[in-house]
């Protein structure tokens, strides 16, 4: 039955009117053409009394599907009616919110939510999409842990950052390279973190090329106020205690955001915002200029170097690659703290001769550089040529590649 069909159409209700009718016209016309027609009808009702009394029914039969289908179409315009309604009340809810939250966005000066994210982020926070499912218009129930987890971390990931980075300049104030990685490795994780709260609440979406230290710290400033301006739902993540230093939470996560700036700033140099694309524009141009002032030797041992890490890290899983700078660049691969930490370095023998070495715990194996004072053409350039061994490294690649392999089993054991 069709929710909007007429009673008047419903095939039941055609049935239990027309049937009798039916049955009515053809008994008068029996009876009107034969004369042995009352005879042979008394004869008929004594014999078929009780079935004619059943299809009396038919009436009450037809008053009980009037009925019902009134029941139906009650029950179907109800339920049309609280869907209605309980819609008009959540756009009733997002215009008061967007209202009252878009006020106090703008008295506030916020650049990283805005007017334009309020819509999104009470869809995220009323579950628009199962508004039907729950049939009330109502928070979230993980909201709070989702916001709260993304202040959290937030924190987390900077003093980490801090921490290690301080320690690093203060041992190695000459290792820029790995100063670049930590820095690049804090925007990493704050934008995975805030793409979290993105995916989670609603909250803008930053890409990393556009991301700095200004938008994190702006991103976690006005996500703690608007969780404040939500008011006692969102009590678990502005109303907590002093620290130990008696200052709040925010507050030293709010310092050590300009602290890391300043730094950042510092490091490259730049008098623009510590940004991510300025950091690898920075990163970029160092590289640069290593290259233009290398010497042949220095290229091919990098060049060689970058080969045999793919090479390596395609085969093994190392929990990190520490990079100590100089002339010649040493790679250390720490596989498990108990064990001595696995090293790739070059010995300079001369300007252009050299060996390029990996040490393991047992073992120690080197392949002859050499620079030659003839040149070559590869794909219409003029190019030194060099060797390495007699089989251009064959036999050192696959030793070193069977040496990890006999430590990582080693390890494992």
């Amino acid at each position: 039955m069709s929710d909007n069909q007429k009673l008047s159409q419903t095939k039941l209700f055609k049935a239990a009117i027309g049937v009798p009718i039916l049955g009515s016209l053809v008994l008068g016309y029996v009876l009107h053409t034969y004369e042995d027609a009352p005879k042979l009808l008394a004869d008929f009702w004594t014999t078929f009394k009780i079935p004619m009394t059943i299809a009396s029914l038919s009436i009450p039969l037809v008053a009980w599907v009037a009925a019902n289908h009134r029941s139906e179409q009650t029950m179907k315009g109800l339920e049309l009616q609280k869907d209605k309604r309980l819609y008009e009340m959540y756009y009733e809810q997002q215009k008061h919110f967007e209202k009252v939250m878009g006020r106090r966005v703008n008295n506030a000066k916020f650049k990283y939510i805005t007017e334009e994210d309020l819509p999104v982020i009470f869809s995220e926070l009323y579950e628009f999409n199962r508004i039907q499912e729950k049939g009330e218009v109502t928070l979230k129930p993980t909201a709070v842990a989702e916001m709260n987890r993304f202040i959290i971390d937030t924190g987390e990931i900077i003093y980490s950052f801090y921490k290690h980075f301080s320690e690093h300049k203060e041992k190695n104030p000459d290792q820029k390279r790995v100063s670049n990685n930590l820095i690049q490795q804090m925007y990493m994780h704050l934008q995975n973190n805030l793409h979290k709260l993105s995916d989670d609440i609603g909250f803008k979406f930053i890409d990393l090329s556009s991301s700095s230290v200004e938008i994190f710290s702006r991103a976690y400033s006005e996500v703690l106020h608007f969780a404040y301006y939500m008011g006692d739902d969102f009590k678990e993540v502005w109303n907590v205690p002093p620290e130990e230093d008696g200052s709040s939470r925010d507050q030293n996560i709010l310092n050590t955001f300009s602290a890391i700036e300043s730094v950042i700033r510092d490091h490259m140099g730049v008098v623009g915002e510590a940004s991510f694309s300025n950091l690898q524009h920075d990163v970029s141009s160092s590289e640069v200029m290593k290259m233009v002032n290398a010497t042949p030797l220095q290229n091919l041992v990098n060049e060689s170097c970058q080969k045999l890490l793919r090479d390596l890290t395609n085969n093994f899983d190392f929990d990190d690659i520490t990079v100590v700078e100089g002339k010649y660049e040493k790679y250390q691969f720490p596989i498990r703290k108990e064990l001595p930490t696995l090293e790739l370095w070059f010995d300079e023998i001369s300007d252009n001769e050299g060996d390029l070495v990996l040490t393991t715990p047992d073992s120690e194996h080197r392949a002859r550089f050499t620079i030659l004072d003839e040149k070559v053409e590869v794909d219409g350039k003029e190019q030194t040529k060099y060797t390495i061994d007699d089989d251009m490294g064959e036999k050192f690649i696959k030793q070193a590649i069977q040496s990890l392999g006999s430590v990582f089993c080693s390890s494992a054991d």
